[in-house]
């Protein structure tokens, strides 16, 4: 059977921690939080197979994008970039990091996971977000995928 194409407009990656709990929710601080440069997101999602650069960071990150294709199914990523304390204890001295991307897609949900584990492979702390705050982990996305699709596809 034909897995369909879910065209989700509505989600975003975002760091969090390096394990995510079922029913994580982005304003919960009550774990260690792993950041990433906008570099670093930037090398992961660009080590996709099939993943091209658009448009890089010139002038700033707010211009970047990427596009993951394959055979017309697509994932487009744009990077955030945000300023972070550089006394912050997570990563001492920085003082922008990667702030999330946007995540829209239009391919199956078997290629969803499969681009994301990818990126997981350089940023293990990378997680979907939706626009109520939920985060969520392979698991638990793909539990509520048939329940929140119209939510997610707006």
């Amino acid at each position: 059977m034909t897995q369909p194409l879910l065209r989700l407009t509505e989600l975003c990656l975002v760091w969090g921690p390096l394990e995510l709990p079922d029913d994580a929710v982005s304003f919960d601080d009550n774990w260690d939080t792993v950041i990433y440069t906008p570099d670093e997101i930037a090398d992961a999602i660009l080590s996709v197979p099939q993943t091209q650069l658009i448009h890089p960071a010139d002038p700033d990150w707010a211009s970047w994008s990427a596009k993951w294709n394959h055979h017309g199914h697509t994932i487009d990523f744009d990077i955030i970039e945000t300023d972070t304390d550089p006394d912050y204890g997570m990563r001492p001295g920085l003082s922008k990091c990667w702030g999330g991307s946007g995540f829209v897609t239009n391919c199956t949900l078997e290629e969803i996971i499969d681009v994301w584990a990818t990126i997981q492979r350089r940023c293990p702390a990378v997680w979907l977000h939706d626009t109520s705050c939920r985060m969520y982990n392979p698991g638990s996305f793909r539990d509520a995928v048939d329940a929140k699709l119209l939510e997610w596809s707006r």
